[in-house]
């Protein structure tokens, strides 16, 4: 009875605790104005997007049990989005517009509001149109008051990408040419620098050709500032030399990766993505797009005022923050990449840097462990797995965790805000703190992937659970830019349906020469980096070049979620899918209709004039089609025209059908003499296929309507920075030859041969 009565008391006082929590939960509440203002950076003056009047936007902060309730006022003239990045909340306050929210439309408002049920570092931005690029960004802080703080100072550090062009001529820009700001990077991939760079760099150039692979950068967009909390330097905070300073790292550049090293030492990364990890130290890593990093540094005891340096991952730049007091203190420069000297089969080489500490290396990774085969497979949809057939090695034993059935569903206003983000995540078991580590784990002179990183507890799922694996190739073509999924844009591709209750198992097989940072909204996932059952939450992952990822989350939200690549210009152009759960999908025809940005029509013009002929091409240009038109000419009854329209098969194969009008000189024999006797006019339809052969030579085969036969071929190769050399041969028994110096991407000198009008020079306009 005694007992009885002693455990009576205990449940009677934690429930009067329990109440006090609830009672002093506050409702957090901002209002911020989404505007444009002037903004200049490099001496240039640019309409931005702003939000509070600054870029980026005001750091939004909530205790863990809060009510964030947050109005945004749009003063432009076109409508605008908020997506709460990494944040778990109900589907309908997710902010993908059409998807999940209402766009706010403009000289409107709108109201978010939703409980607070984790902590860690998180961001805001806009999901409309190239917004984010132009300024539409924020930082969110969710602090836990149980947390053990074993530093002095909580600052907040923002990176990004800035440029002084319009973001929707970038991209059509990039349609254009998927390497248009190579020259602009000073990243040319010229035959000059390749034979410069010796014999290792003409067998990576040769390899690559032979294998149809085009000289690749590490970053598509050339780029006009990097910036740290919206200056290209930036004073972060005043600190004591001994002080530990924690430091809230967020990329949100549009297509930018990061290489983030402190000038005061070792920096002690503590978080990802807002989900603790045990503590790693380590002098540089590699930050991708979206994601966040939470460090602990400490301020040297000689003083001074510390860089925090993030540098481009192509080398073309960087942005400064400092912290401490006194004299500056700079971090190391970083040399450029040498992109001549890449191995075509691991092309990120950069990856491979300073690993000695064990880490796996994604493009050779021994999948054994996870139970999978390294092919790449093409299904997007795959049944319910047998669970007795599923390999768990890789998971880790059952930690007790609830039971499918016995899973808490998600009520977001009534579920213990301790317990909920757990849940969320398929465990049973308290929320993650702090942890007090004395013996930390060797340096890392750089990190480039999450191998060493772990957990601070067991992220196992149950093991009873029902398991779906869905198996995405991570396609692209850089010459057209479309990028894609198992060779599927967004607009050609189903929805991935999952069922509430599973297990769900994505493999990613990147086909690509760039990274992509991979991002799941709604969810938290375990990336299954070798550590079993301390593999580490996130939100966010990296898939590095020609490499291979897991991840795996407890699907028990509802609705509709988006899943896309990151890089602002790649999600645009199509690596994007929307994620279903089948029973309570709201994402129909019409809805998935608006979310449409990869079928968007380019229009292009190029226009030439030379002493012996004038020549011209207009085209338009979508993610699978084109229509163009082009023309040589030399007088008004020497001239060709061709129209076609041309469909995309795959990265190397078009098929196309067409007609073509020419003008030319008949010559016909008379008593032995030949003599000019006119012009010969005619026209012919045609079909026929384009193909990309080893050595990136383009070869053609047509068939016109009379049944006669062309083959032709031609390439080009940059000799220089600016100058590039054209070649085509078709058995027609015509041919030419073309220099071209490109003064600017708009305006460049030619001069060639054309067997038919002769030899000459002069000029081409490209719009």
């Amino acid at each position: 009875m005694t007992l009885y009565k002693s455990m009576a008391q205990l449940v009677a006082l934690f429930s009067m605790f329990a109440f006090m929590s609830v009672a002093q939960a506050d409702v957090k509440e901002y209002d911020i104005v989404v505007e444009t203002k002037t903004v200049n950076y490099t001496g240039e003056d640019v309409e931005a997007l702003t939000l509070g009047g600054g870029i980026p936007g005001p750091t939004i902060k909530a205790t863990l049990g809060d009510t964030l309730r947050v109005t945004f006022h749009n003063k432009m003239d076109v409508e605008t989005s908020i997506h709460w990045h990494g944040i778990l909340l109900p589907h309908e306050q997710d902010g993908v517009p059409w998807l999940n929210t209402v766009p706010i439309a403009p000289r409107s408002s709108h109201t978010f509001e939703f409980p607070i049920i984790h902590a860690g570092t998180y961001w805001y931005h806009s999901h409309t149109g190239l917004q984010e690029q132009r300024g539409v960004y924020g930082s969110i802080v969710l602090e836990d008051p149980n947390e053990n703080r074993d530093y002095d100072h909580d600052l907040v550090l923002v990176f990004s990408d800035w440029t002084n062009e319009n973001p929707d001529d970038i991209l059509r820009n990039l349609k254009r040419d998927g390497d248009y700001y190579a020259l602009k990077k000073d990243s040319v991939q010229s035959w000059d620098k390749v034979i410069a760079n010796g014999m290792p760099a003409i067998k990576s150039r040769l390899q690559g050709s032979w294998t149809r692979m085009g000289p690749m950068d590490l970053s598509d967009v050339g780029y006009d500032a990097f910036l740290a909390n919206g200056e290209i330097e930036h004073i972060l905070g005043h600190a004591m030399p001994g002080d530990r300073v924690r430091v809230r790292m967020i990329n949100a550049a549009a297509s930018s990766y990061f290489n983030v090293e402190f000038a005061g030492g070792p920096m002690e990364i503590i978080a990802l993505d807002g989900m603790d990890i045990q503590p790693q130290p380590v002098k540089r890593f590699r930050m991708a797009i979206a994601e966040t990093w939470d460090a602990i540094v400490t301020i040297p005891e000689e003083g001074g005022l510390f860089e925090f340096r993030a540098t481009a991952n192509d080398g073309t730049g960087y942005a400064s923050a400092f912290v401490g007091m006194g004299e500056k203190v700079m971090a190391p420069d970083i040399p450029r990449p040498n992109l001549f000297v890449q191995d075509h089969s691991m092309h990120d080489m950069s990856s491979m840097a300073g690993m000695d500490h064990g880490s796996m290396d994604h493009g050779s990774m021994d999948h054994a462990a996870m139970g999978h085969d390294q092919s790449a497979a093409k299904s997007e949809k795959k049944p319910i797995m047998d669970h007795s057939k599923m390999d768990h090695a890789a998971m880790g034993p059952d930690q007790a965790a609830a039971k499918p059935d016995q899973m808490p569903e998600m009520d977001h206003s009534t579920m213990d805000h301790s317990q909920m983000v757990h849940a969320a995540m398929g465990h049973s078991m308290p929320p993650m703190t702090n942890m007090s580590v004395t013996d930390l784990p060797p340096t890392i002179d750089y990190l480039t992937d999450y191998a060493p990183l772990k957990a601070v507890r067991s992220t196992v799922y149950p093991a009873d659970m029902p398991e779906r694996l869905v198996e995405l190739s991570l396609t692209g073509n850089m010459e057209k830019y479309i990028w894609s999924f198992n060779d599927k844009t967004l607009s050609e591709a189903d929805k991935i349906l999952i069922r509430k209750g599973e297990k769900v198992r994505f493999r990613f097989v990147n086909t690509t020469m760039m990274n992509h940072p991979l991002h799941l909204h709604g969810h938290f996932f375990r990336v299954l980096n070798g550590q079993g059952d301390l593999s580490p939450l996130k939100h966010t992952v990296n898939v590095p070049s020609m490499g291979v990822v897991e991840i795996e989350f407890a699907a028990n939200e509802e609705a509709d979620w988006f899943f896309h690549c990151h890089n602002l210009y790649h999600m645009k152009a199509g690596m994007t899918r929307v994620i279903s759960y089948e029973e309570t999908t709201k994402a129909d025809e019409s809805v998935m209709k608006k979310l449409f940005t990869d079928n968007h029509w380019y229009a292009y013009a190029d226009v030439g004039i030379a002493t012996h002929m004038s020549e011209g091409r207009l085209w338009t240009v979508n993610n699978r089609y084109l229509a163009e038109v082009e023309w040589e000419a030399k007088s008004k009854d020497r001239y060709e025209v061709e129209a076609k329209a041309e469909r995309f098969f795959g990265r190397y194969v078009e098929g196309f059908v067409g007609v073509k009008h020419e003008s030319h000189e008949e010559e016909m024999l008379i008593e032995g003499d030949i003599l000019i006797n006119g012009f010969e006019k005619k026209t012919r339809a045609f079909a026929g296929v384009n193909v990309v052969l080893p050595l990136l030579i383009e070869g053609e085969l047509r068939v016109d309507h009379k049944g006669d036969v062309r083959i032709q071929f031609g390439s080009e190769l940059q000799l220089s920075d600016k100058t590039s050399f054209e070649w085509m041969w078709n058995s027609d028994d015509e041919y030419e030859l073309g220099l071209e110096y490109a003064f600017t991407k708009r305006f460049s000198l030619t001069a060639g041969h054309n067997n038919k009008y002769g030899t000459g020079a002069g000029f081409m306009v490209k719009f």
